[in-house]
């Protein structure tokens, strides 16, 4: 094995396990390291970034639905999948014609807002709360439109949704749970993070020389990541560590917006 693929299996590990902890697959952290770290095009970053995603999301939620204290909520990962499905194609779309400085600065804005949210949110209980009694049809809908737009997000900036997905389900309908939160965020990212990849693989986006080490990385790191979670303690300050390295990259990509050069996003 190459240095250089250690490094990237040691990356993806690192980045699996926090975005398992926070509910996020990790695009927000291997995009600019694929981007910046290894100097791959912005397009070509965000499809590759998707693998990892996918191998995060897909990993923490097979180790949830099997850990004792899962809170996984299939009445909430339902409506959110299909949404998210929607949202996935209007992203994909969107991702041709934006240029690099706007996706950018997309990005910077998202884990800004994000961030934020993050910080504020320290009075959050971990588990749910009376969920089951509230939640009805209106509920689902509120619940689906947080899906669409955490699909239309998925592929513009190579993420599976849960910067999108955790903060709206804690705003929203806060009985979830930080718990709840973040399965049904990464339950979601399954899905929005598979076919925003079909979507990019037909234009052979993906960085073949990349992927493979990142996936390899993400599936110990995110397995490892889950187990953690659901230690006393291990979720808030997970919240607190992803704020803090999401307004250092947002300030990163602001700057180079607007200093750096502007080219294609493709």
């Amino acid at each position: 094995m190459s240095s250089r693929g250690l490094l990237l299996i040691l990356s993806g590990a690192a980045i699996a396990f926090v975005g398992a902890v926070c509910g996020i697959g990790g695009g927000l952290f291997a995009v600019p390291l694929l981007h910046y770290g290894l100097e791959l095009p912005l397009r070509r970053a965000v499809a590759t970034s998707l693998c990892l995603v996918a191998a995060t999301a897909l990993a923490s939620t097979a180790v949830e639905l099997l850990h004792e204290d899962s809170a996984f909520l299939w009445e909430v990962v339902g409506p959110l999948i299909g949404g998210a499905l929607l949202g996935a194609q209007f992203g994909f779309i969107a991702s041709k014609w934006l240029p690099e400085r706007a996706l950018k600065g997309l990005f910077a804005a998202v884990m800004l807002a994000a961030g934020l949210r993050l910080v504020l949110s320290g009075d959050i209980s971990a588990e749910p709360a009376d969920f089951h009694e509230g939640y009805g049809f209106a509920r689902a809908v509120i619940v689906a439109l947080i899906g669409m737009l955490a699909g239309t997000v998925s592929p513009l900036l190579g993420i599976g949704g849960g910067l999108i997905v955790v903060p709206g389900l804690l705003l929203l309908i806060p009985e979830i749970g930080g718990l709840g939160a973040r399965a049904a965020s990464l339950g979601a990212a399954c899905v929005t993070s598979l076919r925003s990849l079909q979507l990019y693989a037909r234009e052979r986006c993906v960085e073949l020389g990349v992927a493979p080490w990142f996936v390899a990385g993400a599936l110990l790191g995110a397995s490892l990541g889950v187990q953690a979670v659901h230690l006393d303690g291990v979720a808030a300050a997970g919240r607190r560590l992803l704020a803090v390295i999401m307004v250092v990259t947002a300030w990163r990509f602001v700057r180079d917006a607007r200093h750096g050069p502007v080219s294609s996003a493709s």
